[in-house]
């Protein structure tokens, strides 16, 4: 299957209007003032472009009979084929001289050498109809009524006896070859305004069947066929070797890596690759191919549309049931995902995927495109071919760095320049003769083809017999494309400028301020004299031909068709930065004052920014509808705006302001208003502005439930967006009601076993696992995970994800050994069904690491996260969300084992990562502060550690308001940081605060209630009010015992911190017995060597030592010395408590008798068992 279009599926009108001059222009200005803009309405709802072609409205008779006016006519008609409208009214028109059939015309046209004497209007009708069969349908006819000249004098009758003839003649001639070709004609009509409607009329049901409204492409049929429309353009006159096309064969073919096209700038690597592929796909029809030409359409250079674009091919060709990716993130982390899906469905149906991408050089430096970070390393193999091609620069570095295969794509050699003069002039029936053809192949510029190219343009244009040697003497002189460039830039001035001063600095210069090019139409607005409505085309048009070959027309959007002539424009036209800046408020005022559309939000931002134009671009932005289009287009685009506004962190009270004042338009209906708060929502959440997120979020649901079923599917989702927020923002008792309702509705609307509803359980087991709820949680994950089992089979991805989940609440239940199985089984269906190397492997490989973490394997743990890290690099980059992460969680793990200095500077990366990815303030950035000042801590920099806790703080009050629970963590951080530094007023303060938010926002009995109680109640016992602490303490046992259960792990550490209490309060055996069992549940859960084991030994052993129990006391303190030496000898690293115990155990021994001597080497022979020893 070829993922192409034709080219005859271009969306574009071209009308050419035939008709005299002095006695139609009523008729032309009424077709102009009410027809052609209610038919270029028409057109935009069918996603078409209309251009009139009427080389008679809006210049003078003289203008209009100059010789060269039969030419543009005869062009112009072509270029507008099928589309021709003729007026006739009694006069017969101008007829051109004899001067006016040059010898290129006439070698050109050999038709028009026996026709001399005809008027051009005349001449006109023939080309365009009546020698050609193929206009019936498109092509129209309209006689006015003789009556209106007998009533209008002169001008409007017949210029003398001869012409009156004539017009008889061609009027006869024309309702004879009508009849013949069913051409419609009309006669009769009797004034201008009637005209107008009988054209509005007819080409209206022209165009309508050709382009019906449920014709209409999707944004992704009209790219694939911008490009194909592309690709043909450079199929024309391509001169190339045999070789070339054997290489790529043999690379479509193979199974190796991806090859890369090199070679100059003009080269004709994009002639090469568009030809090859329109040969390849000829002979393996079922073969997927996918053409990207970067340059070639509006969107091409942005290697995030480029992206979501093959993902959605991919889907459309494979079937796929999952949803597309919208965010930045979500594209980076799925792309692998459905480049291996497009691999295994070749695999399995025999066919190639052949992936093209032309001119990566030429993609936006946004993100480090060019480095082709984005670019998966290694999923194309086998059937999955990758061909692409590029100039000198990073995108050739990074390729050969990644190892892939070059084919070098030589100049011309003299036989080609020749064979490529001949084809190429030919096509517009033109030749050189012998001396000149070897000329022009002996210049030493024209082994470039896009030079030659260039300089065969210009010949042909304005290289009469009389004047060729002449201009080969002009440009020769040019040795490079720049060069050329000028002199041709120089010619368009001398020549097109005579009508219309600065037309062709004006023109280009506004293609070239702009973001993606301008439209015909568009251009013509633009450029026209103050008192007109555009400029006319008998102005615009002789440029506007000789641009045909340097102009690529991008979905209707006229741009560059290469680097070289942007260039050649800059400096000749553009200058300095002030005329850059004129130009684009220019075209901003343009956009501005046009409807809005996507078209116009695409270029109206983008403009005020590069002009620094900020009061207007806040408005534009703030605009609700055309925020509507820039978000729907690009999410993070429209972020990107606000950044350099400065404003990403205030900008949510002015939408609310904004969205309140767009929603109370009249006429706004309920259900417009809605998705636009919802969509509005979405933005301001994924900016972490959830206030105004959660405020939009209500107005949506409250605007669905006016004009919709409060069981209505639409309804639900709005419903679970406002639960998603609640959830994010950790309002979990407002979210859970939320998504019983969402899931609720999805059973009843969509059934009982469909894959929402899998999704709803999911989610709504997520909160549960968040609220403690752990069994009903539990239940609702293995529903979810027995669903996507029955509905998409045992080894989906969807599986793989409900495993992890599920595994996720095992492990937070201290189950390790239910937990892992889980776990391995969610990675052999991820490696089975992506490869080894995909990030959906990369996140089962982090989750099973962090369990091995937990139960103390760590020499299991550390491969999986360092490999786990190294698939993200090699996928997303070395600059990447996902790759931070996996930075923070291998940086956790070598903190768990004392390796400071390594794990350090990965916290520092992963923060600067994510600072460059969200901003300064955003809330994983404090995420990421957070983890930091906790290894700071342990390395006891608490001056480094408290300035980075308050900036945490900081970041989280401004995100999530002051009464959040994150807010809650943060002030219970600083609290541990002030009293690990002794300052305990502060310490208490701050404590103090954290339980006051979290027990508002979460409930008395929450875990994070208890955390922060438990660390009150320490500053309590340290500042001597036992009798305040010991309530809190057992208060939080109560909390941990009820949320997981009598045998988890927190609730050991929170025996052991009571036990602790009740010793200091001589309350010894009490304390024993709490402090045994607290024991008893650290080893069942960590096994018998973890250092949380250890902490209950050392407090049990010196408990017993209080009480002159010392045999009993020595075994207990052995295993702690035991286990921090395993640890150190296991990590290369002394565990911070080594000494401690070691100093603690001699002690013991010494006051059980032993000398000092024997007590040492007692020790020394028990850390010899671990390859360790005191003087080590």
């Amino acid at each position: 299957m070829s993922q192409t279009s034709s080219t005859s599926d271009n969306r574009r009108v071209r009308v050419f209007v035939s008709s005299t001059f002095r006695d139609m222009i009523e008729d032309r200005d009424e077709l102009m003032s009410h027809a052609w803009p209610e038919l270029r309405r028409f057109c935009r709802e069918r996603q078409v472009e209309l251009v009139e072609v009427d080389l008679r409205w809006g210049i003078s008779e003289e203008q209009s009979t100059r010789k060269e006016t039969l030419r543009l006519c005869l062009d112009e008609i072509r270029a507008c084929r099928p589309y021709f409208i003729a007026l006739l009214g009694e006069r017969y028109g101008w007829t051109p001289g004899d001067d006016a059939f040059t010898a290129d015309l006439c070698e050109e046209q050999p038709w028009l050498r026996d026709l001399k004497g005809k008027s051009v209007t005349e001449l006109e009708i023939l080309h365009g109809v009546l020698n050609n069969p193929e206009m019936a349908g498109r092509a129209f006819f309209y006689f006015r009524d003789p009556a209106y000249a007998q009533a209008h004098g002169t001008d409007f009758q017949a210029e003398d006896r001869d012409s009156a003839s004539k017009q008889t003649a061609l009027k006869a001639l024309i309702r004879k070859t009508c009849a013949a070709k069913d051409i419609p004609l009309r006669e009769n009509y009797p004034d201008p305004r009637r005209l107008a409607e009988m054209v509005l009329e007819d080409l209206r049901a022209a165009i309508d069947a050709q382009f019906p409204v449920k014709g209409i492409p999707d944004p992704l049929a009209r790219e694939a066929r911008d490009h194909e429309a592309f690709a043909e353009s450079r199929r024309r006159t391509y001169i190339g070797r045999p070789e070339y096309f054997d290489a790529l064969d043999r690379q479509a073919a193979g199974g190796g890596g991806p090859l890369l096209l090199a070679g100059e700038s003009g080269g004709g690597k994009s002639a090469l690759l568009a030809n090859w592929i329109d040969r390849w796909r000829a002979d393996h029809p079922t073969d997927f191919i996918f053409q990207h030409y970067i340059g070639g359409t509006a969107d091409s250079a942005d290697h995030w549309r480029l992206m979501g674009r093959l993902a959605a091919e991919i889907k459309g060709w494979t079937g796929d049931e999952d949803e597309l990716p919208r965010t930045h993130e979500d594209i980076l982390k799925t792309f692998p995902l459905w480049l291996a899906k497009a691999r295994i469905y070749a695999q399995r149906k025999g066919v190639r995927c052949i992936i093209m991408l032309d001119a990566l050089n030429q993609l936006e430096d946004h993100d480090h495109a060019r480095l082709l970070g984005w670019l998966p390393e290694h999923p194309f193999t086998g059937p999955l071919r990758l061909i692409a091609s590029t100039l000198p620069g990073d995108v050739l570095k990074a390729a050969q760095q990644r190892g892939w295969a070059e084919l070098s794509v030589q100049s011309l050699t003299p036989d080609e320049r020749r064979r490529m003069i001949a084809e190429y002039l030919s096509r517009y029936a033109k030749k050189l003769d012998p001396p000149r053809v070897e000329r022009l192949a002996a210049a030493a510029a024209a082994a470039n083809p896009l030079y030659l190219k260039i300089l065969l343009d210009e010949l042909r244009v304005t290289g009469t017999h009389e004047r060729l040697d002449e201009r080969l003497d002009e440009y020769l002189v040019a040795a490079d494309i720049p060069t050329l460039l000028r002199l041709v830039l120089e010619r368009y001035r001398r020549d097109y400028e005579r009508d219309r001063p600065g037309l062709v600095s004006e023109a280009l210069g506004l293609i070239w301020a702009a973001r993606r090019g301008l439209s015909e139409t568009e251009l013509l607005c633009l450029l026209k004299p103050a008192d007109e409505a555009q400029l006319p085309a008998a102005i615009w048009n002789p440029l506007r031909a000789a641009l045909e070959e340097s102009l690529v027309d991008r979905g209707g959007i006229l741009n560059f068709a290469h680097d070289f002539l942007r260039a050649a424009v800059e400096a000749a036209f553009v200058g300095d930065q002030d005329r850059q800046d004129d130009l684009r408020i220019q075209l901003a005022d343009f956009f501005e004052a046009e409807p809005i559309t996507a078209r116009t939000c695409d270029e109206l931002p983008w403009l005020l920014r590069e002009a620094g134009q900020r009061d207007r671009l806040r408005s534009c932005l703030l605009d609700i509808d055309r925020f509507l289009l820039v978000h729907e287009r690009d999410r993070e685009e429209l972020m990107r705006y606000w950044v350099w506004l400065k404003e990403e962190r205030t900008m949510g009270e002015a939408y609310l302001a904004s969205f309140d004042s767009w929603s109370a338009a009249p006429r706004r209906q309920d259900t417009q208003a809605g998705l636009a708060a919802g969509n509005l929502g979405h933005f301001l959440k994924g900016a972490a502005l959830y206030a105004s997120a959660e405020s939009l979020y209500r107005r949506a649901m409250e605007m669905c439930r006016k004009s919709l079923p409060p069981d209505h599917p639409d309804v639900a989702v709005v419903v679970g967006n406002l639960a998603e927020l609640l959830r994010t923002t950790n309002r979990l008792q407002e979210a859970e009601p939320l998504m019983r309702r969402v899931l609720e509705t999805d059973e009843k609307c969509r059934g009982p076993r469909h894959p929402s509803v899998a999704r709803d359980l999911n989610n709504l087991a997520g909160l549960l696992r968040e609220t403690n709820r752990l069994k009903e949680a539990e239940a609702f994950f293995r529903r979810a995970m027995e669903m996507e089992e029955e509905i998409r089979g045992p080894d989906h991805p969807n599986v793989s994800r409900v495993l992890s989940n599920l595994a996720q609440l095992l492990q937070a239940t201290s189950r390790f050994t239910e937990a892992e199985p889980l776990y391995r089984r969610a990675l052999e269906i991820n490696e089975k069904r992506h490869g080894r190397d995909h990030p959906a492997v990369a996140t089962v490989l982090a989750n099973l690491a962090g369990l091995l973490r937990s139960t103390n394997r760590f020499g299991e743990a550390e491969p999986l996260f360092r490999r786990a890290l190294e698939i993200d690099e090699k996928n997303y980059g070395g600059d990447h969300p996902e790759v931070a992460t996996d930075l923070t969680c291998l940086a956790e793990m070598l903190r768990a084992t004392n390796r400071w200095a390594e794990a350090e500077p990965l916290m520092r990366r992963a923060l600067e990562m994510d600072e460059r990815s969200y901003g300064c303030d955003h809330p994983k950035v404090a995420r990421d502060i957070n983890n930091l000042t906790f290894l700071l801590c342990d390395c006891e920099r608490w001056a480094e550690a408290e300035p980075l806790m308050r900036r945490t703080l900081e970041i989280d009050e401004r995100s999530y308001g002051g009464d959040h629970p994150t807010v809650a963590r943060d002030l219970n951080n600083l609290g541990r940081l002030f009293q690990a530094t002794n300052r305990l007023k502060e310490a208490e303060s701050f404590y103090r605060r954290a339980q006051d938010t979290v027990e508002k926002s979460l409930g008395p009995d929450h875990v994070d209630v208890a955390t922060i109680l438990n660390n009150l109640a320490q500053v309590l016992q340290a500042t001597g009010r036992l009798g305040e602490a010991e309530p809190l303490m057992r208060r939080v046992v109560a909390i941990y015992e009820k949320s997981f259960g009598r045998d988890h792990p927190d609730v050991a550490v929170a025996l052991h911190n009571l036990a602790g209490l009740l010793h200091a309060t001589n309350r010894a055996a009490d304390a024993e017995l709490m402090m045994r069992r607290a024991l008893e549940i650290s080893e069942a859960s960590h096994g018998k060597d973890h250092p949380l084991v250890a902490a209950c030994l050392g407090w049990l052993g010196y408990m017993l030592k209080g009480a002159n129990r010392l045999t009993e006391a020595e075994p207990l303190i052995r295993r702690v010395v035991e286990i921090f030496t395993k640890s150190t000898a296991a990590t290369g690293n002394e565990h911070p408590r080594l000494r401690r115990a070691l100093e603690d155990y001699g002690r013991l021994l010494i006051a059980m008798g032993r000398s000092e001597d024997q007590a040492f080497a007692e020790i020394n022979k028990l850390m010899e068992q671990y390859g360790m020893g005191l003087d080590s």
